[in-house]
């Protein structure tokens, strides 16, 4: 893909801003990603959903997402129903009618690197005549999206979402390429940003409390420190790093750095 210095020196110098954050700023370095993608595309609307290879086989062929689910996810601009139906979208993902046939066509193609804009995965004119559409992208009026989905490994992929809404405003192709080469070469730091929620190493999400810890640890701050930021008693403290350890398949913090850096 070629570009102009001037376009080109915009995605060296996001590269360089991402590289500037510590390991345990990844949700921070992920807001500052969508929002300048966001600047870059003139986007309503940003968010990175985190997906999981939960099934495989006869299950995941019957199923609407290949047996895929969003299990984590960072907004940076979120529409207001997503946030108000949160729990119906996240809790029915086995449900054609709540995923919708967008969501079902991206995760068709899971396995590879993927730029997508909305009008190359459905038939506006079918979709915006779907219950699916008219229940979640009507209220706030969705005109385009553009995906960019990065496998971070055989179950793990990277989705992040650009939203337009209102009129009639459409991304274009040389957007969605310069966007998709911003995302794909970063390819680290979506890794960092599975760790930092404790997918990459297993199936089950940090808790509150874990993810908590584990960004702390990776700031070097002693167990004491870490209770004290916390308010946790440092027994109960160390229990929970002693289980996170485990989680990550570690047994001391520096083999938890050496998972972040690597």
């Amino acid at each position: 893909m070629d570009f102009s210095p001037v376009v080109f020196d915009k995605l060296v110098q996001l590269w360089d801003d991402l590289e500037a954050f510590a390991p345990n700023e990844a949700s921070a370095a992920n807001a500052h990603l969508m929002k300048t993608l966001a600047d870059w595309l003139e986007a309503d609307f940003a968010y990175w959903c985190g997906l999981l290879r939960v099934a495989h086989g006869k299950f995941a062929a019957q199923d609407p997402l290949g047996g895929w689910r969003v299990r984590v996810h960072e907004p940076y601009k979120l529409p207001e129903v997503y946030q108000d139906k949160r729990e119906e979208l996240l809790e029915n993902q086995h449900l054609a009618e709540t995923v919708g046939a967008a969501s079902i066509a991206i995760m068709r193609e899971a396995g590879q690197f993927r730029i997508r804009l909305l009008r190359e995965l459905v038939d506006l004119s079918e979709y915006e005549q779907s219950e699916h559409f008219e229940k979640y992208q009507m209220p706030y009026g969705l005109t385009d999206r553009l995906y960019v989905v990065t496998p971070v490994n055989d179950d793990t992929e990277s989705c992040f979402c650009f939203e337009l809404a209102g009129g009639d405003k459409r991304f274009n192709q040389e957007q969605a390429n310069l966007v998709g080469t911003a995302i794909r070469s970063v390819r680290w730091f979506q890794r960092r940003l599975f760790l930092s929620h404790g997918l990459l190493v297993g199936d089950e999400v940090l808790s509150d409390n874990e993810r908590s810890i584990v960004l702390l640890l990776l700031t070097g701050k002693t167990e004491k420190e870490i209770a004290q930021d916390i308010n946790r008693a440092p027994s109960t403290t160390h229990n929970y790093i002693t289980g996170i350890y485990r989680k990550f398949g570690v047994n001391n913090r520096a083999g938890l750095m050496s998972i972040w850096l690597g």
